[in-house]
Parts: C-alpha cells; structure tokens; sequence
C-alpha cells in the first residue's frame, strides 16, 4: 500500500466500548446498524487513531502518527493490517461496505436464513448430501448407544476433519434416533460477536435439504413473557453452530412435522470476571425457566441440542504455544469437564472452567451449561471424546458428545 494512499474515511455511525481487563485496555467497535461483520476489539492506543480517519489522511501520516504513539525507534506499519482488516469488517466507507449493506439489507427482508456452509462443509447437492450424512451417522455402530435421549451434547467442529468428528456427531445423533419430537431446541455457540445473553432467530433455516419451520410462536410468546429479550437475525447470519445440526436433524426427521428453536448463547465472560454462577444470575434463570414453561405448556415433544466444542489451544487460538505438548495434559482436564456432566453436575462443570478463567477457551459452556438448566435431564451418558490436532498450525480443539435422559 503506498505512503501516500488515502486512507478510506472511518463510517460516521459506529459506536464502542471501552475495556479494562486487569489494566490491559482495550475498546470494542462495534457497528450498532449490525452492517458490519463483527465487532472488533483493538488495543486502547488504537482509538485517537481510528479519528483521523475522515477520509484525508494519507497513509504516511497515520505512521507518523502511530511511531510518535507508540514511541518506537524502528519502522513500525500496523497501518495497512489495521485498515485491511476494518474494510473486510465493513468498518470503512468503501465498496466493501457498500456490498456487505446490500446483502444485509436484503437478509433482513428475507424470511428466511440461508445456509453459508453449504459448498464448504458440506455439499450443495441434496443427494450428495444425503450420501455424506449417511456415511457420517453410520461411522458409530448403533448397537451399543441407548436410545430414548432427548438432550445431547454435539459439536459444531467442521465435518470434513474426518473419522473422529463423524464419530462424534453419529454417537449423538443415533442416540435420539427414532424419538418421537416435534421440536428441536438447539442452543448454538454465537462465534462473531455477542449482542445479548441469548439472541434469537425467526426466520426459517434453508439448507440443501429445504427449509427447516423455526417456531415463531414459541418465540413470540417468549418475547411477552421477557419483553427485554430481542430479535437478532444478524447473529445468526454467519454463524455455523445451528447450521450443521439442522442437516442432522433433517436427515433423520424428514418424515414428521417439526420446528426448530435456533437460539444463540452469548458470552459468559463477564459471569467469570465476576466469579458468579450464572445459575444466580436473573438473567438467565429467568430465560432458562421461562423457556421451559413454555415448551411444557405448549404440549410439543422436544429434544434439546447443545452444539458446542470443547477446548482450544496453540497458535491460532492466541497462545504463545504449540498445542501438541499440551494434548495429553488436556485430555485429563477435559475428562474432568466430562465427569462433571455425567454426573449432572452443572455447577461442576463451570466452575473447572472458570477457576482458570476459561484459558482453554471451552466454546461450548454457554450452550452446554443453557441446556442442563433448560432441560433438567436425569441421567447423562458419555458417548465420543476426540481431539484435533492441527500440527501445522500449532493448534488443536478437542470436542464430547453426551447424551441426557429424562
């Protein structure tokens, strides 16, 4: 990028959030029309920066900017990183911006939220699809998995890394196969941004298999029993955790009538900052409880999904390590989180993670955690553990899946 580039001007609209976590400061931008992507959280420095954007400056005055900031002798260009990474945003007054409104714009009119892993993850072909989750449910003999569940623990992990997912997904799916259900309650991990503790969805899911009914009724009934709770389809635009559950459930559901509940749970952060159980929180016991009463009342059979991954680790996930010197010492703690849900210990469960701040970064607490105290199981069996190691990015996630009982 050349010194003397002008840099895009910053949008005008954008709001953010200063934060302080044990003196490290730092401040959240955020776009409060929800056109950008995600929110971006950046060092507190970053700030007076981000003002001389009015689309004027050249690049080689923010440097000079930035080197006087930050007080350092040598070359130093975060400049073109930064500017790249906002303009992929939609942070910029750019046509990336203008391109990323147009398709939110027509997403918000739309009734319904299409599939953004079909091609990748999984085929576009409805009988090549067919083909795939037929070899993924068949991977895990049936014969030795009891059925009846009416909760399970999956993970969201991409099915192409093979055996080892395909194991997990199949072990969990065959354990409600057969069940009778008219609604499917799936609390999904929210990966690119929290706006609230739980975000909801009401449009219908589409996939390569149709459109899956969400349940607007239950929805809006939720909605009046907590007016505070809102609508956030954009969270639910991009993001993957539901998606993959639903090609599952369609596969092995096709023939009945049912809904689904995509609900999206945000970020328990602020719950381990605080080192409070969000099981004292009236935030969310009010959601969980409600909920429950509503799907009671409603005379509708449910099975509850929690789709959420376990640990993950090394380089790419912002640690200063390899993750393969760490897998034998992770697989004795996430046996730890394991034990702590067979034996329905809810609380157990959070407080391993929380008593080390969720260095481990468990995605799947918030979804794990909603469906113990939605759905209140009696027993829990363990079904699948796997790790996948990534030795050529240093990295590796590790995922469960369980099944609960009434």
């Amino acid at each position: 990028m050349d010194n003397e580039y002008i840099v895009p001007r910053i949008r005008q609209e954008l709001l953010y959030r200063e934060i302080d976590n044990n003196g490290n400061k730092s401040f959240l931008l955020y776009d409060p029309n929800e056109y950008a992507l995600q929110p971006i959280e950046l060092p507190i420095e970053f700030l007076s920066l981000l003002r001389l954007l009015d689309g004027k400056i050249t690049k080689s005055r923010l440097m000079e900017f930035i080197k006087i900031k930050t007080q350092s002798p040598e070359e130093y260009d975060p400049i073109t990183q930064i500017i790249g990474i906002l303009d992929t945003l939609g942070y910029l007054e750019t046509q990336t911006f203008k391109t990323i409104k147009e398709e939110n714009d027509k997403y918000k009119n739309s009734k319904v939220r299409p599939a953004v892993c079909s091609g990748s993850t999984y085929s576009e072909d409805p009988d090549n699809l067919e083909i795939e989750i037929n070899n993924i449910l068949s991977s895990a003999g049936a014969a030795n998995i009891k059925p009846g569940a009416k909760g399970i623990i999956v993970p969201h992990i991409d099915f192409r890394i093979g055996t080892e997912a395909h194991q997990a997904y199949s072990s969990a799916y065959n354990s409600i196969r057969g069940t009778e259900a008219d609604l499917f309650v799936i609390f999904g991990t929210a990966h690119y941004g929290n706006s609230d503790l739980f975000m909801l969805c009401d449009k219908d899911y589409e996939t390569p298999f149709g459109t899956v009914k969400t349940d607007r009724e239950i929805i809006e009934q939720l909605i009046r029993e907590i007016p505070e709770l809102k609508i956030d389809n954009m969270a639910h635009k991009n993001e993957h955790s539901i998606e993959l559950q639903l090609v599952m459930i369609q596969h092995l559901f096709g023939n009945i009538d049912y809904s689904i509940l995509p609900i999206l749970t945000g970020s328990f952060f602020d719950f381990i900052l605080k080192n409070e159980s969000p099981a004292k929180n009236k935030k969310f016991c009010q959601f969980t409880d409600k909920l429950r009463e509503i799907i009671i009342g409603s005379g509708k059979k449910p099975i509850y999904i929690a789709s959420g991954d376990l640990a993950h680790i090394g380089r790419k996930f912002d640690d200063n390590f390899d993750a393969e010197p760490e897998l034998e010492n992770l697989v004795k703690e996430d046996t730890e989180l394991i034990d702590r849900l067979e034996e329905l210990d809810s609380e157990g469960f959070y407080y391993c993670i929380a008593k080390v701040n969720d260095k481990r970064k468990i995605c799947g607490l918030p979804p794990i955690y909603t469906l113990m105290h939605t759905f209140e199981p009696r027993t829990a069996k363990f079904l699948k553990y796997a790790q996948w190691n990534e030795t050529e990015e240093g990295s590796a996630v590790s995922f469960a899946s369980m099944a609960f009982y009434e």
